[in-house]
Formats: structure tokens, sequence, C-alpha cells
């Protein structure tokens, strides 16, 4: 990962302001790169990935994998979209093969991390979305290091 430094601050007024943060952030995305999305529910964790996917090439139907755990979705490069909000603990992320599938090609994008912050890998970018009021956001990207005992493969 050649961007091992990496903060920035945004403030949203509209889904286009949004649209255009998500696009700019998937321009520096690399293969292996995990991203935690954090924020209520509502926030627009799962439309922020919806528009990396676009910038990646993906055409098809982006939605939240509250039920479903995990959507693939066949960008350049491949991206898994987790959510863990229905998972009660650490044992159940591994137990539906979370720590395998990061060592698959692709990017990764996790809802609900906190669960799971653990098994990140040493680096990784945290998004924190933040509901400010009606369609403003304030976006928060920063890159986090130091998880030396995580499944890192980078």
């Amino acid at each position: 990962m050649a961007h091992d430094s990496y903060s920035q601050e945004f403030t949203s007024a509209s889904e286009k302001e949004t649209t255009q943060i998500a696009k700019d952030f998937a321009d520096i995305l690399q293969m292996g790169d995990v991203v935690a999305l954090k924020g209520e529910l509502g926030s627009g964790k799962t439309f922020f990935v919806k528009k990396v996917a676009e910038e990646l090439g993906f055409d098809g139907y982006v939605s939240s994998p509250t039920f479903t755990i995990l959507n693939i979705y066949e960008a350049s490069p491949y991206l898994y979209h987790f959510d863990f909000y229905r998972l009660k603990n650490i044992e159940e992320i591994e137990k539906i093969g979370f720590p395998d599938l990061l060592m698959e090609d692709g990017i990764f994008f996790i809802e609900w991390p906190e669960k799971a912050e653990e098994l990140l890998h040493e680096k990784y970018f945290e998004i924190r979305i933040d509901i400010v009021n009606g369609t403003h956001r304030k976006i928060s990207i920063k890159k986090i290091t130091g998880n030396e005992d995580a499944l890192c493969r980078n």
C-alpha cells in the first residue's frame, strides 16, 4: 500500500457531493485494501460503497448486505461488501469465513466493523459518516495502522 499516511475530512451537503468524495476515494484504492465503514443506520454507508463500485466499473445493483452478510460486486478489482450488523461476536464472523475471504484478490468494505477490528489488516481505511442534518454529512477518511497481530497480507 503506497498510501500509508492518509487523513481527510469532508462536509457534504448533497448526494452529488458525497458521490464525488466516494469517486475520488475509489481512485486511491488498491488491491487488498480494507475499508471499515462507521456511522449510524441511514448515514449513507451503502450509498458510499455504491458510488465507489460505480467508479471501479460495476454497473449493477448495489444493496446493503444486512441480511446476506456479504455482497460481491464484479468491479475491477472485485469489491467485497460485508455488513456485520446482525452478527453477534467474533466467532460468528470467523464462522462465515471472513478471515479467509480477506486473502482473496479485491477490495473489502465492511459496515459495522467494530465487531471484527481484531481481524482487520494491519493497515486499513476507516470512513466515518455522520449525519449533520437532512442530506448533510460529515465524512472522515483516515488510514489506520499498527494492528500487527491482525490477519495481514500487506
